[in-house]
């Protein structure tokens, strides 16, 4: 009778993927996931959720995963998007291990459907799956088996010695036939040629040791549906996003949705005639002898002009254009698709995630002078937010960007031999914060840089602009080094503030910090922090902190200056797993660029002495 186990969509995701191990409590053994069933998700923008995807793996060269290259994720047909119901799964490894102490023998019972429990050497040591596996960076699983004797030619008599250790180098073979004597090797990977030679050998690990297996998943605070295939098909999507998220006064009365048909489009370019009011008013007029016909005709040729020029205005090519002559930025950086997501993102969760605001400029609250007085410009909460986990493959051994492979998950017959891409949906609660683009500037001047703010027609667009600019195309998942100054320091500041907001956020709403995650949108220097799983999200903490807390939190993220590893740590850069490293579920940037320095002042370990800190009160707010 088939056995099993209960665990929620999010464990799933986590911790029961195809290909890896886990222990089946309910039959005391181990197994390997062999596939995940479950419905498919035909709602969900595949495109953007792979531009998501491409983007995060881009970190690696393409060598390194070669069934996730750009070109395939740029074919939404090769996936198929899975929502979780069940696991299955098959004993692994069936190498069994005698638990006699004299004997201890280690059997391969690979080929065999019955496994026996009962020693067949000894007759007395019951068995037990052996533990340990062998694995590979380039996604090799093997289980491992006892090697031949030299003298004997023989694997059938090695038992496996530990040696009072956990420590595999101390580990032996033994011959129990001659006695002889082996170390316990894994022996190079024969799934792949390595390029580094010293990386060609296997690790034997215990199975359920975190280097078998690392997930990869990517996060999306939104993820619009199929309503918004039609502004998503317009060519001009990104820029018109990015003109919403910044507010151009050309898109004060319109919402994303209005150019999703392409009639905005259309009307532009046709005479709209002019309105059965405007025409009343000039009738009266003349009428009433105010103007004679001559004006009359002339008032009617420049009004129907006027609404000519301020219906293209209000077209996507009139928005695209007011964008660029506004901010001073020209050219192909308005193209970008992950650009566009970045601002979509940013925007929608203000249109359609039902926020709720504090008032920053609110004189008479004291909890709206403490974030002035961090220098936030905004800060939300939105509620019933959908937040969408999809995890799309593994790596072994490690998890770094080119040292290891990274593997998508087997295709599924089922689905045309689709590769799949598991993912979750919750609706939860999520905290936006803002940080004020004048005070980051001003933070800057006072440390030495010089932002080189465009030429645009509207000061305050440049300035907001300026920062899509300096973080387009920089590789934010890398170390930013002193060569590119000003960037670390913004994305540093942003990223840290994130940091410290999840810790605090911790402490006041009860769940774990492994609960709670970040999700940046530095372009817009912008963060979010939701809860990462299905319990968090539904229970309505970020909501209770937002209504009942949100003043002492705001107070003790301003107080977080300090580390249990001071000085060591505040003269090394100021970041550690004390006091500014998350949990890698909870930060998808490796927990790079980091540093108290950005908002204390003190010494980054890339740009030296941060003079002043982006909290310091003689900034003020801007």
């Amino acid at each position: 009778m088939p056995k099993t186990m209960t665990r929620g969509k999010q464990q799933i995701l986590l911790g029961y993927l195809p290909n890896r191990t886990f222990d089946f409590e309910r039959i005391a053994a181990i197994a390997r996931v062999t596939a995940i069933r479950g419905e498919a998700r035909t709602d969900l923008n595949s495109v953007m959720l792979l531009r998501r995807i491409a983007e995060e793996v881009g970190a690696w060269q393409e060598d390194f995963r070669p069934a996730l290259r750009d070109d395939v994720l740029r074919q939404p047909d090769r996936f198929i998007y899975m929502d979780p119901r069940r696991v299955e799964s098959e004993l692994f490894p069936k190498v069994l291990w005698c638990q006699n102490r004299t004997c201890g023998r280690v059997f391969d019972f690979s080929r065999n459907t019955r496994l026996p429990k009962i020693c067949p050497s000894c007759r007395r040591g019951k068995l037990v799956q052996l533990r340990f596996v062998k694995i590979h960076r380039c996604g090799a699983l093997h289980p491992l088996l006892p090697p031949n004797c030299q003298r004997c030619n023989s694997s059938s008599d090695m038992a496996l010695d530990t040696r009072g250790s956990e420590r595999v180098s101390a580990f032996q073979w033994i011959c129990r036939r001659c006695n002889s004597r082996v170390g316990v090797f894994a022996g190079h990977c024969s799934e792949c040629q390595w390029p580094d030679q010293t990386l060609r050998r296997m690790d034997i690990e215990v199975h359920r040791a975190g280097r078998t297996f690392y997930a990869h998943s990517t996060v999306l605070l939104n993820i619009p549906y199929r309503s918004m295939d039609g502004f998503l098909g317009l060519q001009e999507w990104p820029a018109l996003a990015a003109a919403k998220c910044l507010a151009i006064p050309e898109f004060a009365n319109l919402a994303l949705t209005d150019f999703g048909n392409g009639a905005r489009s259309q009307q532009a370019e046709h005479d709209p005639g002019l309105s059965g009011t405007d025409l009343d008013n000039l009738m009266r007029r003349h009428e009433s002898g105010e103007i004679n016909l001559e004006t009359l005709v002339a008032e009617m040729n420049s009004l129907r002009a006027r609404r000519v020029q301020e219906r293209r205005s209000a077209s996507p090519a009139g928005i695209v254009q007011a964008l660029a002559r506004q901010t001073g930025i020209h050219g192909e950086i308005w193209d970008s698709r992950s650009l566009g997501q970045e601002m979509l993102e940013a925007t929608l969760p203000l249109e359609i995630g039902r926020p709720t605001q504090i008032n920053i400029e609110d004189a008479t609250s004291a909890t709206a002078a403490l974030a002035r007085n961090l220098g936030l410009a905004r800060l939300a909460l939105v509620s019933d937010y959908p937040i969408t986990t999809a995890t799309y493959g593994f790596s072994r051994a490690d998890y770094q960007p080119n040292h290891c492979r990274l593997n998508p998950f087997p295709a599924l017959r089922d689905y045309g031999g689709r590769t799949p891409i598991f993912v979750d949906q919750v609706q939860a609660d999520a905290l936006l914060v803002t940080l004020d683009p004048e005070r980051v500037i001003a933070w800057l001047e006072r440390n030495g840089c010089q932002p080189e703010i465009p030429a645009g027609s509207d000061s305050r667009l440049s300035r907001k602009a300026y920062f899509v600019k300096l973080l387009s195309n920089v590789p934010l998942r890398e170390t930013l080094r002193e060569d590119r100054r000003a960037e670390r320091m913004v994305f540093g500041l942003l990223h840290t503030l994130s940091h410290l907001s999840v810790k605090q956020t911790a402490l006041l709403c009860g769940l774990d910090q492994t609960s709670l995650s970040e999700y940046l949108l530095p372009r817009t220097l912008t963060f979010a922090i939701y809860c990462n799983h299905r319990f968090g999200a539904t229970i309505g903490a970020l909501t209770a902190l937002f209504e009942q807390s949100l003043a002492q939190w705001l107070t003790a993220i301003g107080e977080a200056r300090r580390c249990v590893y001071d000085p060591v740590c505040k003269d090394r850069g100021g970041s550690c797993h004390a006091c500014a490293y998350l949990a890698e579920t909870s930060c998808r940037f490796f927990n790079l660029n980091l540093s108290r320095a950005f908002l204390f002042g003190g010494h980054d370990a890339e740009v030296g002495d941060v003079r002043v800190g982006y909290f310091d009160a003689t900034l003020g707010s801007h």
